[in-house]
């Protein structure tokens, strides 16, 4: 069984050919490049399959569930094969994109397009952070998990947006607003420290309130062995529920990529996420 519920969609095309909607409940699998070990692979199909069959003859094919993925083994033939998976519902998928939380619970996305995936492992209230050169004066609808609220462009980029409570197991979609960057999700209480390029040799450390009051703290940002920094720990106070606060420094060490994360201590709800330096 499938992992993950996934959201209704199409599947994009495949190394081996493409995956064609019929109808609600059947799918097929058009091969045109046959893989060398006879095993096809549609990555994200949340729907669980009733039997998969090879078309021309109606004999049964050997399939399997990883994951999220379903992985059949193509029939003997002298053509590429059209396979017909029947199934147990209508189709749902895992877009490519889904994002899950890291180990503090937290998403953090950088769209490619119009539109991100996340899934919550477990059911949560979270709200969201949008970053990037935003038209103050724009009007957005941001809409997750059933929730809907009209922002202006001011207000996405001063302010959390949210709650939204997300339940557990469920790919969501989550439009994004014109001109964002980066997307912080995390739950309704968290203050997370995140870290963010700002010009070369150059970091913004961002600290943002997701709670419902005030917020106090430290953080510290660790260096890899042979980097050094104009400044490494801050401290702040009565962070108001929403609000961000950040401090720029300057990096030098050696060429190459190092990941790095801020330690933030601002009680139980304290989180961080992860981010790969270059220099």
């Amino acid at each position: 069984m499938a992992l993950i519920q996934g959201i209704p969609g199409e599947f994009e095309p495949q190394p081996w050919g493409e995956a064609i909607l019929r109808s609600r409940e059947l799918l097929l699998l058009r091969i045109a490049r046959r893989p060398p070990d006879h095993e096809v692979r549609l990555p994200g199909l949340a729907t669980t399959p009733l039997h998969v069959v090879e078309d021309r003859t109606g004999k049964a094919l050997t399939w399997r569930q990883d994951g999220d993925d379903l992985v059949v083994r193509l029939p003997e033939s002298a053509e590429p094969p059209l396979v017909r998976v029947a199934l147990q519902g209508k189709l749902r998928i895992v877009p490519p994109d889904t994002v899950t939380a890291n180990a503090d619970g937290v998403w953090d996305l950088t769209p490619a397009g119009p539109t991100a995936h996340l899934v919550a492992r477990r059911s949560a209230e979270v709200a969201v952070r949008f970053l990037g050169p935003i038209d103050p004066d724009s009007q957005h609808h941001i809409r997750l998990a059933g929730r809907t609220y009209a922002v202006s462009g001011c207000q996405l980029q001063r302010a959390t947006i949210g709650p939204f409570a997300l339940p557990d197991s469920r790919v969501l979609r989550l439009l994004v607003p014109t001109g964002v960057r980066r997307m912080l999700v995390a739950p309704v209480g968290t203050v997370l420290a995140s870290i963010h390029p700002s010009a070369p040799g150059e970091l913004t450390i961002l600290v943002t309130n997701f709670g419902r009051t005030r917020a106090r703290g430290e953080v510290v940002l660790p260096l890899p062995p042979g980097w050094s920094a104009s400044d490494h720990r801050w401290t702040f106070d009565r962070l108001a529920p929403g609000r961000s606060i950040g401090w720029v420094t300057r990096l030098t060490g050696p060429p190459g990529a190092e990941e790095v994360q801020a330690r933030l201590d601002a009680g139980r709800r304290s989180a961080s996420s992860p981010y790969v330096i270059h220099l």
